[in-house]
């Protein structure tokens, strides 16, 4: 079987499967850490948490499949940098949560498909076309629907913003955007699970570390509290690992621009385990998110 190639259609869904479950784990997350949060707990305790979890399944994962750790001094230190982004933009987003809703935090750090396609553009790493730039233009204009701009502009019957809570998910948003953008470059020559092991091991000693400078972690206080902790946990373990392997296999423009089926999943999670509701507007944003996507499948398919 050595000398089996796969056909670039079964190429194109696996990378699809790869990018549901990233959406899936990246989107669920920030509820599930909200009742952490909730209970006690705070954003470099669940972030050392969801690392940790992160490099266990990795390390598991490689070692059922025969993989091996090592990597070339080059590519071994663009992964620890890689790791360190990450954990700059899991700051930025689960820290944003802890001050301002998190629907209006999605709204914030999903302007990140656009940077990464402009970035992509002009650094040469893939094309940007109208169509392209008409999808991502769509379903962002479907996620601001999901989440309200009442919010932002101050207008409306929604919270005050925390202007510290906007700022720390567009750094998110910029963090995620070059950690996706670097990904891709980084993968074009090196085995995506071990660069995402040393990633997500630099994360969990970065946060060890910044944990252990503040005092210790801050547990939940409630059962509710832990499962929120641990199930934020898994669902960005799962997210990562598989988020490395769909830049691999599609590129990051389509990641990016399929990647807006996250704040989808987070606004549903919202309804489902906080308790909001869904508003009329919000259901046409999710409408408008899925038309965009279904339109960027039906027309921009060729691997």
């Amino acid at each position: 079987m050595s000398g089996f190639v796969e056909p670039p259609e079964a190429r194109y869904w696996r990378g699809i499967g790869f990018l549901l479950v990233s959406s899936l784990g990246f989107g669920l997350a920030p509820t599930l850490a909200r009742l952490a949060y909730d209970a006690g707990s705070d954003p470099p305790t669940a972030i050392l948490m969801r690392f940790t979890v992160a490099s266990m399944v990795v390390t598991l994962v490689m070692r059922r499949m025969g993989r091996p750790l090592r990597l070339a001094p080059a590519e071994r230190w663009q992964a620890i940098g890689i790791g360190l982004v990450a954990g700059v933009m899991s700051y930025g987003y689960l820290s944003a949560i802890a001050h301002i809703p998190v629907s209006v935090a999605a709204l914030v750090f999903f302007t990140f498909p656009a940077m990464v396609a402009l970035a992509a553009h002009l650094t040469g790493q893939e094309r940007l076309t109208w169509l392209r730039a008409g999808a991502l233009a769509g379903a962002f204009a479907g996620i601001s629907l999901v989440v309200g701009l009442d919010g932002l502009t101050g207008t409306g019957d929604g919270p005050r913003l925390d202007p510290v809570g906007l700022a720390l998910a567009l750094m998110a948003a910029a963090t995620c955007a070059a950690s996706i953008l670097w990904t891709s470059r980084v993968l074009r020559r090196a085995e995506p699970l071990a660069v995402n092991a040393h990633a997500v091991l630099t994360g969990a000693c970065a946060y060890l570390l910044l944990v252990a400078l503040h005092g210790g972690p801050a547990w939940p206080v409630t059962p509710l509290g832990w499962g929120g902790l641990l199930g934020a946990s898994f669902v960005y373990a799962a997210g990562f690992v598989s988020l490395f392997l769909a830049v691999r296999l599609l590129g990051p423009v389509r990641v990016a621009a399929l990647g807006n089926l996250e704040p989808v999943v987070a606004v549903g999670a919202a309804v489902a385990i906080l308790g909001e509701t869904v508003t009329l507007q919000q259901g046409a944003g999710i409408l408008v998110v899925l038309a965009a996507l279904v339109t960027l499948q039906l027309r921009d398919r060729r691997p």
